[in-house]
Parts: C-alpha cells; sequence; structure tokens
C-alpha cells in the first residue's frame, strides 16, 4: 500500500480526472444504449467551445471563433440534441443548470440569446429542485450590457469569471490577458446592476514562476472586488505535457498561502476545499456543482465533448478527440463517440476522482454504488489512510486531513479499479 500510494503521488496521471486514459475502458465500450432509461434526477451541462483566445493553460476543448453562421449552426444543433433528449426523457426533475466552455459569453449576441431562450425554455418546462442554481461561465471582456440582460432574463443568477493570475508575463505567456482593476470592478458593478445577484472569480496557483507576491496581487483584487465566491485551481501542467514534474511541496504552500488570506478576507472553506464563500451556509457551487461533485446526481452533456455519467455508465461526445469544429457539426448533432456500461468499481472510482475537488466524499454514495458496506470493502485502504492521518471520519462523511489534502491524487488513487491500478504500477512516473 505504501509503495503503491508513494507511486501514485508522484504519477502525473493522478488528479481529478478518470479514468487515466481510454485504453483502461476500452473492454467496457459499446455502440449504442440509452445511460439514462431509468433516471430521473438529473444535471444538464452546456458547453459552447469558442474563444476569443486559445489559452495555454486550458485543458479543455476550445475553437477559436471564426464566424456567426458556425455559431449560429452550433447552437441550432445544440437545440435539436437538448429537445431530442427531453422529448424521449420524461418526468426529468433538474438539480443544475451550467453554460460552460470555452467562453459562452463570446458567442454574438444573436446565437447568445438563442442560447439564453433555450435554457429559460427548460427552466420553464421542468420539474426543479429547491436549490436549483443554475450558472454560466464568461469572461470580463466579453460580458455587456445586451449579454447581461439576456442573462438575467434566462434565470441565471450567478456567473463565474476567469481572471487566473495578475501577472501580466505568465499572462502573456499563456496566450491570455486581462482588463485593467479598474475595467474590472466596473463590470462587477455592472454585472449586480443587471441582478446577477453572485459573482464567482476563478484564480489558479501552481505555475511556473508565479510567487506569493503574486498571490498578493490576486488578493488584493479580490479586496477590492468583494465578489460573493472564489475558486481556485491548481495548475495541471500535467495534463498539457507529460515533461512536467509534479512539485506537491510547492503547490501545497500556494494553495495554504492563499487560503489564509482568504480567510482572513472573510470567505469561508474547510481546507482542501477549492471553492470560498462570503456565505458560511453556501459552498461556492452552482446547484450543478454542487450535486455532481456532493451527491453524485447523474449528469447530461450536450455539446462538442461534453461528458456524461449516469447510475450506470459514462459517455463523451464527438470532439473529445480533437475533431475540427466542421467535422463534428456534419452529423447534425453531437453524438456520442464513446459510450461506457461500467462495473461498481469504474463507478466508485470516478465518484472519488470527482469528489477531490471538493476534498471529501460520501460512506453512503460508496455504498449505494457497491451495494456494499465500504469500510469492509476497502478495508486495507482505510486503515492505511486512518493510520497516515490523511483522512478523518465524521459520521457520513470521509474527509480529506490537511496532511491528506497534499496528496489527494494519491488519495483518489487508492480507489481506482483492480485494472487501472495494476495500469498505474507498470506506468513510468
Amino acid at each position: 500500500m505504501e509503495e503503491y500510494f508513494i507511486k501514485a503521488q508522484n504519477n502525473y496521471l493522478c488528479n481529478t480526472s478518470y479514468p487515466l486514459n481510454k485504453e483502461n475502458w476500452s473492454k467496457y465500450k459499446i455502440e449504442k444504449y440509452d445511460l439514462f432509461e431509468d433516471e430521473k434526477n438529473l444535471n444538464f451541462y452546456i458547453h459552447i467551445p469558442f474563444c476569443r483566445k486559445l489559452c495555454a493553460f486550458c485543458e479543455y476543448i476550445k475553437y477559436p471563433k471564426t464566424n456567426i453562421e458556425i455559431e449560429e449552426k452550433y447552437v441550432d444543433i445544440l437545440e435539436k440534441d437538448i429537445n431530442k433528449f427531453i422529448e424521449t426523457h420524461a418526468n426529468i426533475k433538474l438539480h443544475g443548470l451550467d453554460v460552460g466552455g470555452g467562453t459562452p459569453t463570446a458567442l454574438e449576441i444573436k446565437p447568445f440569446t438563442h442560447i439564453m431562450q433555450i435554457c429559460k425554455a427548460l427552466i420553464n418546462k421542468l420539474e426543479l429542485v429547491e436549490d436549483f442554481e443554475p450558472s454560466i461561465e464568461g469572461t470580463f471582456e466579453t460580458i455587456d450590457d445586451n449579454k447581461l440582460k439576456e442573462i438575467y432574463n434566462a434565470g441565471f443568477k450567478r456567473i463565474s469569471l476567469g481572471i487566473q493570475t495578475m501577472n501580466l508575463n505568465i499572462l502573456a505567456k499563456n496566450n491570455r490577458q486581462n482588463l485593467e482593476i479598474k475595467d474590472l470592478i466596473q463590470k462587477c458593478n455592472l454585472i449586480k446592476k443587471h441582478g446577477i445577484k453572485k459573482i464567482n472569480i476563478d484564480f489558479m496557483y501552481g505555475f511556473e514562476g508565479q510567487t506569493l507576491k503574486d498571490l498578493d496581487d490576486a488578493i488584493a483584487l479580490v479586496k477590492k472586488m468583494n465578489v460573493e465566491q472564489i475558486t481556485l485551481y491548481e495548475m495541471r501542467y500535467n495534463l498539457i505535457s507529460k515533461q512536467k514534474k509534479i512539485d506537491r511541496e510547492f503547490l501545497f504552500e500556494q494553495y495554504e498561502y492563499i487560503y489564509n488570506k482568504l480567510i482572513d478576507l472573510g470567505y469561508y472553506a474547510r481546507f482542501g476545499q477549492n471553492t470560498f464563500s462570503k456565505d458560511e451556509k453556501d459552498l461556492g457551487l452552482s446547484s450543478y456543482l454542487r450535486s455532481r461533485m456532493i451527491d453524485n446526481i447523474s449528469y447530461k452533456g450536450f455539446g462538442i465533448s461534453a461528458q456524461s455519467k449516469s447510475k450506470i455508465g459514462m459517455s463523451y461526445n464527438i470532439g473529445k478527440s480533437r475533431k475540427s469544429i466542421n467535422e463534428c457539426m456534419k452529423y447534425n448533432s453531437f453524438i456520442e463517440e464513446d459510450l461506457y456500461l461500467l462495473p461498481k468499481e469504474e463507478l466508485l472510482a470516478k465518484y472519488i476522482a470527482i469528489s477531490m475537488y471538493f476534498g471529501e466524499f460520501k460512506i453512503s454514495i460508496m455504498k449505494e454504488i457497491l451495494g456494499e458496506e465500504p469500510l469492509d470493502y476497502y478495508k486495507n485502504e482505510f486503515q492505511f489512510l486512518l493510520k497516515n492521518d490523511y483522512i478523518l471520519i465524521n459520521q457520513d462523511k470521509i474527509i480529506l486531513t490537511k496532511k491528506g489534502f497534499k496528496y489527494y491524487g494519491a488519495i483518489g488513487a487508492l480507489f481506482y479499479s483492480k485494472n487501472v491500478k495494476t495500469y498505474l504500477l507498470g506506468c513510468e512516473n
């Protein structure tokens, strides 16, 4: 167990992503199947892949903006796919709806208005849970009065905007730039003027060359903006270049530094959690992320490369293999390119990998997936984690300790399936 744990903590593959590669699931791949035939409780995710600039640090599927005709066609296909899914799946109870990317707000106003109309129709038509809170991603330079009006009218009260870092050199190296501080604050005021109650700002840590002074600059901006929520993302060079080595000490130092600063500013979060909120009762998440990460509610993804997960399997839409935008749209539907019916061990590993963002997972959900008592099923793993003070058990919750958070990827790797563990042991670090 100790040898495997050390192997996992130094392997670039071990993080919140699962499976480690497509080949790990090749024997579970099937051609056609309705993963959601018997499910009512769902989340929806809509992927808009277009960006004005393609940031070098972004691991997601995205395409440079070209012309409005492609954007209009893309949204038309989305609408068709969404309507078809709703027509063939009765009695959906919607827990969350996120529109992400890419940069959804980078769309020209006509296709942007169209996607907001689609979302509004969904919200009005489907049964919603009590804490339903849709969210949309964007960038400061792509939001304006017209788009904010459409966002509010569609029912969105939360918007998530990326800043990532205030270091101009790091931004330039990554094909990114931000607005001036005064303009960022002006845009925040504009958002609130349009009735959008929650602003989440994304920051990143772990960039090469990033110093504590850079983090101080980010904190100074947070103080001036006084937004409701902050999300911290670890720079995962490993998903971009296999040549990069993981420096857990550096990553831990940077997270701990900015965590303490945010707590001092009045934000709430448990150590190891990547979301911070001014409201102690609010976890800093949209209801899509809340129910997906914490409660294992299934989610259906629409659009190029979108991922879907049900109680029995997963799928990835066309585009995950980085095909051209035209090739992805030629079917007039964003078809499922990879579809997997999964055994319980794989479903369990996926749930825990997703939960690592939040730094905790639930015994009851593990039991629901496994059909067995998880503390017995993973007896050796839990004994190892408890003995080394990597986790604590609080009623139904398995919570990463401060010591455990440094090695969150290796902790998640202890719950990989036997098949994937064998693969990992054979990998070079």
